[in-house]
């Protein structure tokens, strides 16, 4: 997901660049796969560097903790501080700030896996597994016993 930034990089400070992604199925890396990839980002021109923002709408797969079944679990999340260091800016490059190659080419694919990864919920619940008949079917009477709380009457 590479984007070509050479005329934001010539543009005054606060001038933006609009970009979409829209995407089928992908792999973010060998253990990771999204259903669909659909964002929409703006690129800001700061002095020494490109600031990145955005909304990420995708569905990624994650397995449920119930019943152990892959899911396709429906998110939306937001891309913030994310910065790219222009070349030639010193600054920027100190803080150790991801670089725009010398093409004037920035990729976000990394930024964005990392904004997926850190919006998923610890312990994903399959809709089917949330409350239920289902629920019970997968619990025996035997093993109700000791998932009950029992409250002390406070003697």
């Amino acid at each position: 997901m590479r984007f070509r930034l050479h005329k934001l990089i010539a543009d005054f400070v606060g001038a933006q660049q609009f970009e979409q992604i829209d995407r089928g199925e992908i792999w973010l890396d060998e253990d990771f796969r999204i259903a669909f990839l659909k964002c929409d980002l703006i690129f800001t021109r700061a002095n020494d560097r490109i600031l990145v923002e955005g909304v990420i709408n995708t569905s990624a797969e994650v397995q449920c903790v119930r019943s152990l079944n892959l899911f396709y679990l429906p998110m939306t999340t937001t891309l913030d501080d994310v910065a790219f260091a222009i070349p030639g800016q010193l600054s920027a490059i100190q803080e150790g700030l991801p670089r725009i190659d010398s093409e004037l080419w920035v990729d976000v694919t990394e930024q964005i896996r990392e904004a997926i990864v850190m919006a998923l919920p610890i312990n994903p619940i399959s809709p089917e597994y949330q409350s239920g008949p289902v629920l019970d079917t997968l619990i025996g009477d035997d093993e109700k016993e000791w998932l009950t709380i029992k409250w002390s009457n406070g003697r």
